[in-house]
Protein backbone atom coordinates (compact mmCIF):
# COMPACT_ATOMS: atom_id res chain seq x y z
CA UNK A 1 0.00 0.00 0.00
CA UNK A 2 0.88 3.51 -1.09
CA UNK A 3 2.06 5.43 2.04
CA UNK A 4 -1.00 7.49 2.96
CA UNK A 5 -1.58 11.02 3.81
CA UNK A 6 -2.39 11.75 7.52
CA UNK A 7 -3.97 14.14 9.98
CA UNK A 8 -2.92 13.99 13.41
CA UNK A 9 -4.92 15.62 16.13
CA UNK A 10 -3.93 16.13 19.65
CA UNK A 11 -6.36 16.18 22.67
CA UNK A 12 -7.79 18.84 25.54
CA UNK A 13 -5.18 21.29 26.51
CA UNK A 14 -2.37 20.75 23.97
CA UNK A 15 -1.56 22.69 20.98
CA UNK A 16 -1.22 20.78 17.60
CA UNK A 17 2.96 21.43 18.61
CA UNK A 18 1.99 17.83 21.08
CA UNK A 19 2.18 16.05 18.00
CA UNK A 20 5.29 16.80 15.67
CA UNK A 21 6.98 14.44 17.82
CA UNK A 22 4.99 11.64 16.32
CA UNK A 23 4.93 13.45 13.14
CA UNK A 24 8.69 13.26 12.92
CA UNK A 25 8.91 9.66 13.95
CA UNK A 26 6.35 9.13 11.27
CA UNK A 27 8.25 10.63 8.33
CA UNK A 28 11.06 8.71 9.21
CA UNK A 29 9.11 5.26 7.69
CA UNK A 30 8.18 4.12 4.83
CA UNK A 31 5.53 2.21 3.45
CA UNK A 32 6.32 -0.84 1.22
CA UNK A 33 9.17 1.50 -0.30
CA UNK A 34 7.16 4.03 -0.54
CA UNK A 35 8.81 6.94 1.94
CA UNK A 36 5.96 8.68 4.58
CA UNK A 37 7.88 12.15 4.16
CA UNK A 38 6.52 12.19 1.09
CA UNK A 39 3.13 12.63 2.08
CA UNK A 40 1.46 15.08 3.49
CA UNK A 41 1.18 15.10 7.52
CA UNK A 42 -0.45 17.38 9.05
CA UNK A 43 -0.73 18.31 12.76
CA UNK A 44 -3.79 19.90 14.08
CA UNK A 45 -5.43 19.63 17.96
CA UNK A 46 -9.17 19.80 19.06
CA UNK A 47 -8.88 23.45 19.88
CA UNK A 48 -8.00 24.11 16.31
CA UNK A 49 -11.14 22.09 15.11
CA UNK A 50 -13.44 24.15 17.32
CA UNK A 51 -12.00 27.78 16.25
CA UNK A 52 -12.21 26.57 12.28
CA UNK A 53 -15.36 28.16 10.82
CA UNK A 54 -17.66 25.89 9.23
CA UNK A 55 -18.60 24.75 5.55
CA UNK A 56 -21.83 24.65 5.72
CA UNK A 57 -21.69 21.77 3.81
CA UNK A 58 -23.83 19.46 7.03
CA UNK A 59 -27.02 19.33 7.38
CA UNK A 60 -27.84 21.21 10.76
CA UNK A 61 -29.64 18.13 12.15
CA UNK A 62 -26.14 15.74 11.48
CA UNK A 63 -25.86 15.37 14.94
CA UNK A 64 -21.82 16.19 15.09
CA UNK A 65 -20.22 17.99 18.01
CA UNK A 66 -18.41 21.30 16.55
CA UNK A 67 -15.32 19.58 17.03
CA UNK A 68 -16.54 16.90 14.44
CA UNK A 69 -17.64 19.22 12.39
CA UNK A 70 -14.41 20.87 12.06
CA UNK A 71 -12.58 17.55 11.09
CA UNK A 72 -15.41 16.78 8.80
CA UNK A 73 -14.98 20.06 7.06
CA UNK A 74 -11.11 19.68 7.01
CA UNK A 75 -11.37 15.58 5.56
CA UNK A 76 -13.67 16.94 2.60
CA UNK A 77 -10.97 19.67 1.97
CA UNK A 78 -8.08 16.98 1.78
CA UNK A 79 -10.40 14.16 -0.36
CA UNK A 80 -10.20 16.93 -3.04
CA UNK A 81 -6.83 16.78 -3.37
CA UNK A 82 -5.18 13.67 -1.51
CA UNK A 83 -8.32 11.37 -1.69
CA UNK A 84 -9.26 9.45 1.39
CA UNK A 85 -6.79 9.97 4.48
CA UNK A 86 -5.22 8.27 7.39
CA UNK A 87 -6.41 9.91 11.06
CA UNK A 88 -4.50 9.77 14.24
CA UNK A 89 -6.26 10.89 17.32
CA UNK A 90 -4.97 11.43 20.66
CA UNK A 91 -7.16 10.99 24.06
CA UNK A 92 -9.36 13.58 22.84
CA UNK A 93 -8.70 14.04 19.62
CA UNK A 94 -9.10 9.88 19.41
CA UNK A 95 -13.11 10.78 20.31
CA UNK A 96 -13.69 13.23 18.24
CA UNK A 97 -12.29 11.61 15.43
CA UNK A 98 -14.06 8.25 16.12
CA UNK A 99 -17.56 10.52 16.13
CA UNK A 100 -16.42 11.77 13.02
CA UNK A 101 -15.74 8.37 11.67
CA UNK A 102 -18.87 6.81 12.78
CA UNK A 103 -21.08 9.09 11.18
CA UNK A 104 -18.84 9.68 7.60
CA UNK A 105 -16.50 6.36 7.63
CA UNK A 106 -16.14 7.05 3.50
CA UNK A 107 -13.78 10.09 4.11
CA UNK A 108 -11.35 8.02 6.16
CA UNK A 109 -9.06 4.99 5.28
CA UNK A 110 -7.66 3.89 8.27
CA UNK A 111 -8.07 5.21 12.44
CA UNK A 112 -5.62 5.26 15.04
CA UNK A 113 -6.87 6.13 18.37
CA UNK A 114 -4.34 6.94 21.12
CA UNK A 115 -5.12 6.74 24.45
CA UNK A 116 -9.15 6.97 23.74
CA UNK A 117 -12.31 6.00 24.95
CA UNK A 118 -15.78 5.98 23.41
CA UNK A 119 -17.21 7.28 26.90
CA UNK A 120 -14.91 9.56 28.55
CA UNK A 121 -17.15 10.61 31.54
CA UNK A 122 -17.60 7.50 34.15
CA UNK A 123 -20.89 5.31 34.55
CA UNK A 124 -22.12 2.77 35.84
CA UNK A 125 -21.22 0.48 33.43
CA UNK A 126 -17.91 -0.42 31.41
CA UNK A 127 -15.68 1.18 29.77
CA UNK A 128 -14.32 2.64 33.27
CA UNK A 129 -13.66 7.07 33.04
CA UNK A 130 -13.13 9.43 34.98
CA UNK A 131 -15.49 10.56 37.80
CA UNK A 132 -18.22 13.48 37.15
CA UNK A 133 -16.72 14.99 40.01
CA UNK A 134 -13.15 15.19 38.68
CA UNK A 135 -14.46 16.72 35.21
CA UNK A 136 -16.90 19.37 37.47
CA UNK A 137 -13.89 20.39 39.69
CA UNK A 138 -11.98 20.80 36.70
CA UNK A 139 -14.52 23.24 35.22
CA UNK A 140 -14.65 25.04 38.55
CA UNK A 141 -10.65 25.03 38.52
CA UNK A 142 -10.32 26.50 34.85
CA UNK A 143 -12.61 29.90 35.97
CA UNK A 144 -10.39 30.33 38.90
CA UNK A 145 -7.20 29.46 38.65
CA UNK A 146 -6.62 27.87 35.02
CA UNK A 147 -2.63 27.88 34.82
CA UNK A 148 -3.26 25.45 38.60
CA UNK A 149 -5.19 23.22 36.73
CA UNK A 150 -3.55 22.84 33.65
CA UNK A 151 -0.47 22.48 35.37
CA UNK A 152 -1.42 19.68 37.44
CA UNK A 153 -3.12 17.87 34.36
CA UNK A 154 -0.03 18.07 32.28
CA UNK A 155 1.65 16.36 35.43
CA UNK A 156 -1.03 13.33 35.19
CA UNK A 157 -0.38 13.37 31.38
CA UNK A 158 3.20 12.79 31.23
CA UNK A 159 3.14 10.54 34.54
CA UNK A 160 4.94 7.67 35.68
CA UNK A 161 7.35 9.60 33.52
CA UNK A 162 9.25 13.31 33.92
CA UNK A 163 9.41 14.03 30.23
CA UNK A 164 12.56 15.94 29.33
CA UNK A 165 13.17 19.31 30.60
CA UNK A 166 12.19 21.25 27.63
CA UNK A 167 8.56 19.95 28.23
CA UNK A 168 7.99 22.74 31.28
CA UNK A 169 8.86 25.34 28.95
CA UNK A 170 6.62 23.49 26.02
CA UNK A 171 3.54 23.27 28.29
CA UNK A 172 3.83 27.09 30.08
CA UNK A 173 3.72 28.27 26.01
CA UNK A 174 0.69 25.86 25.32
CA UNK A 175 -0.81 27.42 28.39
CA UNK A 176 -0.59 30.92 27.09
CA UNK A 177 -1.69 29.69 23.20
CA UNK A 178 -4.85 27.95 24.87
CA UNK A 179 -8.78 29.40 24.66
CA UNK A 180 -9.88 28.96 27.87
CA UNK A 181 -13.15 29.04 26.53
CA UNK A 182 -12.59 26.43 23.83
CA UNK A 183 -11.10 24.25 27.04
CA UNK A 184 -14.36 24.55 29.31
CA UNK A 185 -15.98 23.21 25.51
CA UNK A 186 -13.70 20.96 25.86
CA UNK A 187 -15.03 19.55 29.46
CA UNK A 188 -18.16 19.83 28.56
CA UNK A 189 -17.55 17.62 25.34
CA UNK A 190 -15.98 15.21 27.45
CA UNK A 191 -18.80 15.00 30.03
CA UNK A 192 -21.40 14.05 27.60
CA UNK A 193 -19.86 12.37 24.70
CA UNK A 194 -20.69 8.33 24.81
CA UNK A 195 -20.08 6.70 21.35
CA UNK A 196 -20.82 2.95 22.80
CA UNK A 197 -23.83 2.56 20.46
CA UNK A 198 -23.28 1.53 16.93
CA UNK A 199 -19.05 0.63 17.62
CA UNK A 200 -19.64 -3.41 15.84
CA UNK A 201 -21.21 -1.46 12.60
CA UNK A 202 -17.70 0.97 12.12
CA UNK A 203 -15.98 -1.70 9.87
CA UNK A 204 -13.13 0.75 9.39
CA UNK A 205 -9.33 -0.74 10.07
CA UNK A 206 -8.42 0.90 13.74
CA UNK A 207 -5.64 0.65 15.70
CA UNK A 208 -6.28 1.27 19.49
CA UNK A 209 -3.13 2.17 21.09
CA UNK A 210 -2.36 2.79 25.25
CA UNK A 211 0.05 3.02 27.84
CA UNK A 212 -0.98 0.53 30.92
CA UNK A 213 -0.11 3.46 33.42
CA UNK A 214 -2.52 6.14 31.73
CA UNK A 215 -3.85 8.32 34.88
CA UNK A 216 -6.08 9.68 32.72
CA UNK A 217 -8.49 7.74 30.30
CA UNK A 218 -7.72 3.82 32.01
CA UNK A 219 -5.78 0.95 29.51
CA UNK A 220 -8.89 -0.88 30.26
CA UNK A 221 -11.56 1.82 28.14
CA UNK A 222 -8.77 1.31 25.48
CA UNK A 223 -9.52 -2.25 25.22
CA UNK A 224 -13.01 -2.34 25.44
CA UNK A 225 -13.19 0.00 22.49
CA UNK A 226 -10.67 -2.31 20.86
CA UNK A 227 -12.88 -5.35 21.33
CA UNK A 228 -16.02 -3.32 20.21
CA UNK A 229 -14.89 -2.28 17.00
CA UNK A 230 -15.57 -4.86 14.10
CA UNK A 231 -12.37 -4.33 12.56
CA UNK A 232 -9.46 -3.32 15.54
CA UNK A 233 -5.89 -4.16 16.44
CA UNK A 234 -4.94 -3.49 20.23
CA UNK A 235 -1.76 -2.24 21.47
CA UNK A 236 -0.82 -1.57 24.61
CA UNK A 237 2.59 -0.27 26.24
CA UNK A 238 4.12 -1.36 29.71
CA UNK A 239 5.20 1.67 31.79
CA UNK A 240 3.82 4.37 29.56
CA UNK A 241 1.37 6.57 30.42
CA UNK A 242 -1.20 8.85 28.67
CA UNK A 243 1.53 10.81 26.43
CA UNK A 244 2.44 8.26 23.95
CA UNK A 245 3.21 10.67 21.47
CA UNK A 246 5.04 12.57 23.75
CA UNK A 247 7.14 9.80 25.25
CA UNK A 248 6.86 7.11 22.69
CA UNK A 249 7.22 8.59 19.59
CA UNK A 250 9.47 5.69 17.58
CA UNK A 251 7.31 2.94 19.18
CA UNK A 252 4.08 4.50 18.05
CA UNK A 253 5.38 5.42 14.45
CA UNK A 254 6.54 1.79 14.06
CA UNK A 255 3.55 0.13 15.02
CA UNK A 256 1.27 2.65 13.06
CA UNK A 257 3.34 2.26 10.17
CA UNK A 258 3.24 -1.62 10.37
CA UNK A 259 -1.10 -1.03 10.63
CA UNK A 260 -1.08 1.14 7.82
CA UNK A 261 0.92 -1.04 5.34
CA UNK A 262 -1.16 -4.01 6.54
CA UNK A 263 -3.31 -4.82 3.70
CA UNK A 264 -6.30 -6.32 5.49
Amino acid sequence: MKALPLILIAGWGHTGDAMLRLKEALAGHSMDGYPMAGQPIQVTSTGELWQARSSGTLPRASGLSRYAVGLHDLLAIRRLTDGRVGVIGWSMGGIVALETAREYPGLIQRLVIISGTPRFSAGNDAPPGVSAAVLRAMVLGLRRTPDNVLTAYYAKVHAPQSGPVAAATTRAQDIALLDHSELLQGLDYLQRIDLRNGLNQISLPTLVVHGREDGIVPWQAGEWLSRALAASQWRCYENYGHALPIQAPLLLAADICAFLGDPA
